[in-house]
C-alpha cells in the first residue's frame, strides 16, 4: 500500500515540491496538500514560496542540507511548540500513530503578523495524512501546497465542533488513473487561522476527509476562553455591555467612537477606535459592536493601513485595506459577524506579484468568486476606493 501511495504521489507531482508532507522524515506525511481578520491578516504567502518550501523539506532530512545545498526549512518540533505557534491548533484524530509535527518559518512574516507554518503528518487506517495551519494568512492564502487539477470541488461545508458548528469549510477531490488526493480546508474567522488536511491513496471512493477534520478540534486548545477580543475589552474587563453608552464610556482619551449602519445588521451598529487622527478625526482600525440577544458585544474588526488608507464607509460597506491590497466589509447575517466582502491583492507584499482574492456580491460565504482582474481592474477599485467618504470618529477628550 505504501509504494503505490508513493507511486500517486510522484505522478502527481507538479513542481520540484511535487506534494507536501515530511517526505524525508520518518513517520512523515508524503502526500500533496492543497489570509484576514485583524492587520496581522492583510498579507499572503505565494504558492510558490510554499512549493518552494516543499521541495526543499522533500529532498533533505532533518540534520543535513539537501542535495541542491539548500538547507532545510522545515524542523521537528514538540506538539507543546506547535501550540505555542498557533492560538487555536488542531490535534491529531482518535487512533492517529507516526505523529511528526514540524515548522516552516520561512513561510511567516512576524513583521505582518504572519506565524510559521505548522504542519502535522500521521499515520490513520493506513493512510498517511498531513495537516497544516497557520496564524496570520490571509482567509484565502493556499497553505496545502497541493497542485494538482481538482474533480470535484471545491464544495462548502458546515464543519462540527470548529467554530461552535458554524465553521465553514471547503473539499476537494482530485482523480486520475494513478488514484484520488482529497483535501478539506476551512478558516477561523475570530483569530485568522488558515487550516487544511490532505490525503492521497490508491482508492478514496466513500471516504469522507470532513470527518477527520472535524476530529481534529481541540477544546483544551481553545484559547481565548477569556482573553480579551480588543483593547475595549482589555481595558475595560468586560466582554458585554449593557448599552452603546456603556461601550463609550469605557473609551479613554485620544480613542473614539462612531455610529454606522452596515450590510446584513438591520440596526445602528458602533464603530470604537483606539487611534483617532487629529487632523480629520479619521481612524485606520476599527472594532465593531451590536446588539445581541439584548446585550452589546463584540463583532469583528476591520482594518486599513495608517493615516495613508483610513477606513471609508458607503451604502453598508466598510472600505479598508492598504496600498497593495482591496478589502471591503459588511455583516454576516448568518453568524451575526465582521465578514469580509472583497478582498484582492497585487501580489507586492508577499512577493508573488500575481493578482489574488476573493469577491462577494452578497453576505453568503455561498456567494464567494475568485478574483479574475488584472491591473486595469485592481486600478480602478483603488481609485473609487480614494473618493468613499471617511468614517468620521468622535474623539474622547475633546
Amino acid at each position: 500500500m505504501k509504494n503505490k501511495i508513493v507511486m500517486l504521489i510522484t505522478v502527481l507531482t507538479v513542481s520540484a515540491a511535487g506534494v507536501m508532507g515530511c517526505g524525508s522524515t520518518a513517520g512523515a506525511p508524503v502526500e500533496p496538500e492543497a489570509q484576514e481578520t485583524s492587520e496581522a491578516a492583510a498579507a499572503e504567502i505565494s504558492d510558490e514560496d510554499v512549493a518552494q518550501a516543499d521541495a526543499v523539506e522533500a529532498t533533505s532530512t532533518s540534520e543535513e542540507e539537501n542535495t541542491v545545498g539548500m538547507a532545510n526549512p522545515w524542523v521537528e518540533i514538540t506538539e507543546g511548540e506547535a501550540q505555542g505557534c498557533c492560538d487555536r491548533l488542531f490535534k491529531a484524530p482518535d487512533g492517529a500513530h507516526d505523529q511528526v509535527w514540524m515548522k516552516c518559518e520561512e513561510l511567516g512574516d512576524p513583521d505582518k503578523g504572519i506565524g510559521p507554518l505548522i504542519q502535522l503528518g500521521f499515520s490513520l487506517d493506513d493512510m498517511n495524512f498531513t495537516a497544516r495551519a497557520q496564524q496570520g494568512a490571509a482567509e484565502d492564502a493556499d497553505i496545502a501546497g497541493n497542485y494538482v487539477e481538482w474533480t470535484v470541488g471545491p464544495d462548502e461545508v458546515t464543519m462540527a465542533n470548529w467554530g461552535g458548528g458554524n465553521m465553514i469549510g471547503k473539499t476537494y477531490r482530485s482523480v486520475n488513473d494513478t488514484g484520488y488526493v482529497d483535501m478539506i480546508t476551512w478558516y477561523d474567522m475570530e483569530i485568522g487561522i488558515a487550516y487544511s488536511l490532505s490525503v492521497a491513496a490508491a482508492d478514496l471512493d466513500g471516504f469522507d476527509i470532513q470527518a477527520i477534520a472535524e476530529q481534529m478540534y481541540s477544546e483544551d486548545n481553545e484559547p481565548f476562553t477569556n482573553m480579551p477580543n480588543d483593547f475595549l475589552e482589555e481595558q475595560s474587563g468586560k466582554t458585554s455591555f449593557e448599552s452603546y453608552d456603556e461601550v463609550i464610556s469605557e473609551l479613554t482619551e485620544g480613542q473614539g467612537y462612531a455610529y454606522i449602519t452596515l450590510t446584513g445588521y438591520e440596526d445602528e451598529l458602533l464603530a470604537v477606535t483606539d487611534l483617532v487622527f487629529e487632523y480629520d478625526h479619521s481612524a485606520y482600525q476599527a472594532s465593531i459592536y451590536g446588539k445581541l440577544d439584548g446585550e452589546v458585544v463584540y463583532f469583528g474588526q476591520v482594518t486599513g493601513n495608517g493615516s495613508a488608507c483610513p477606513l471609508r464607509l458607503e451604502d453598508g460597506i466598510i472600505y479598508a485595506g492598504t496600498n497593495h491590497t482591496y478589502e471591503t466589509y459588511f455583516i454576516s447575517d448568518e453568524y451575526n459577524s465582521v465578514m469580509m466582502k472583497d478582498m484582492i491583492s497585487d501580489g507586492i507584499d508577499s512577493g508573488a506579484n500575481e493578482f489574488s482574492g476573493f469577491t462577494r456580491e452578497n453576505n453568503s460565504y455561498e456567494d464567494t468568486l475568485e478574483y479574475t482582474g488584472g491591473q486595469e481592474e485592481f486600478d480602478k477599485l483603488m481609485s473609487e476606493r480614494e473618493h468613499k467618504p471617511i468614517i468620521e470618529f468622535t474623539p474622547i477628550g475633546e
